[in-house]
């Protein structure tokens, strides 16, 4: 009879160790939530102020980070992007359209637009860069932790702003001066 003992006991042990597994695997889904990504064509986004989401994407609308609110990358074509205080994102990235960031959000990686500005308010901090192709940057008392990038377009730097890379013009040579090579220096 020891046999059915010892096996009566490692029976109801094995039993309480899946019992007991399967009640932190259940308590721990409960508690891991699963971000919810939005996306819309032919209209506007607003992630209200303190929620969190995934992505946000957009075709012919804008997109609106409330106060507070967290999202990880934002990217819309043909929309502007506003992004209020005290947000965090990844990244965020538009064509035919500016981005607006308000003071003190944090943007992990980068910023970027086509067509379109970028101005960055106070104590906001970009970890990555920030670049525009036909727009003008606006920095003010921002912490950039790579380069500052713009083709056809301008850099204001102003109180205090820290760029940890370089700031990079490309594209800024006009009709005539490229005709006549004006303005070129052999180095």
């Amino acid at each position: 009879m020891p046999f059915h003992t010892n096996h009566n006991i490692r029976l109801a042990a094995a039993s309480l160790l899946a019992l007991l597994l399967s009640s932190y695997l259940f308590a721990n889904n409960g508690h891991a939530e699963e971000l919810r990504e939005i996306s819309k064509v032919n209209g506007g986004i607003r992630v209200a102020a303190n929620e969190q989401v995934g992505e946000v994407s957009s075709v012919n609308g804008g997109i609106d980070i409330g106060r507070s609110a967290r999202a990880t990358s934002v990217e819309t074509v043909n929309g502007g992007i506003e992004i209020d205080d005290g947000a965090e994102i990844d990244s965020a990235e538009t064509v035919n359209g500016g981005i607006r960031v308000d003071d003190n959000v944090i943007v992990r990686r980068s910023l970027e637009t086509t067509n379109g500005g970028i101005r960055v308010g106070s104590g906001s901090k970009v970890g990555g860069t920030i670049e525009t192709v036909n727009g003008k940057i606006t920095l003010d008392n921002t912490h950039v932790g790579d380069s500052v990038i713009t083709t056809n377009g301008d850099v204001l730097i102003r109180n205090g702003s820290v760029i940890e890379g370089d700031v990079v013009f490309e594209g800024r040579r006009r009709g005539w001066t490229r005709w006549f090579n004006w303005g070129n220096k052999t180095p």
